[in-house]
């Protein structure tokens, strides 16, 4: 009987001694492998969508204007001239009214580098370069329609605005005398 004891306890012993065996699934991470993963893994869960990018703010928008008076010794009544600008695109330039007492002909609307026309509006200083913008007057027109004028810029650098718009007669299709002046001032922005 001894005997069979020893025998009994020595296979006990070599089958592990009674413990249970550890039946807990080992993950990938634990073993190195997937090969002891069980269904039982649940999958990371998905991340969540990138928000959608803020849509780019609406282009700004910029308006100027020049009230005109007839320069000294002229025989025509100002108007006001106007500015419009849309960021990234050409100025556009009209008015509110127009020359009185005008003859028909050509003209010329030109910025002048001076803040203000001087006594008289004879001063407007030097004219700034790429700045003619030439005009037609006729029998019956109520105002200025230049259209959109690429060399104008209403913000940052190379702006108008602070400047002078000159009315020229027209000397051999360049600004010949002076007749009516105005500063350019800023007339509000989006």
């Amino acid at each position: 009987m001894k005997r069979m004891t020893l025998i009994s306890i020595l296979a006990i012993a070599a089958c592990g001694g009674g413990k249970k065996a550890d039946t807990t699934p080992q993950t990938p991470d634990e073993t190195g492998d997937s090969a002891g993963a069980t269904a039982e893994t649940k999958a990371a869960p998905e991340p969540a969508p990138a928000p959608e990018p803020a849509p780019p703010p609406p282009p700004k928008a910029y308006h100027a204007q020049a009230d005109l008076k007839p320069i000294k010794g002229s025989k025509i009544k100002g108007t006001t001239v106007t500015f419009s600008q849309t960021e990234g695109q050409e100025a556009e330039v009209g008015s509110m009214g127009w020359f009185d007492g005008i003859k028909a002909g050509k003209y010329h609307l030109v910025v002048h580098e001076n803040a203000d026309c001087g006594a008289g509006g004879n001063k407007p200083g030097k004219a700034i370069a790429t700045t003619d913008m030439p005009m037609a007057a006729a029998k019956g027109q109520t105002n200025v329609d230049i259209g959109k004028v690429a060399t104008i810029q209403l913000d940052g650098d190379g702006s108008i605005v602070g400047h002078t718009l000159v009315l020229h007669a027209d000397a051999k299709g360049k600004p010949g005398k002076a007749l009516a002046c105005g500063p350019i001032a800023s007339a509000g922005g989006e």
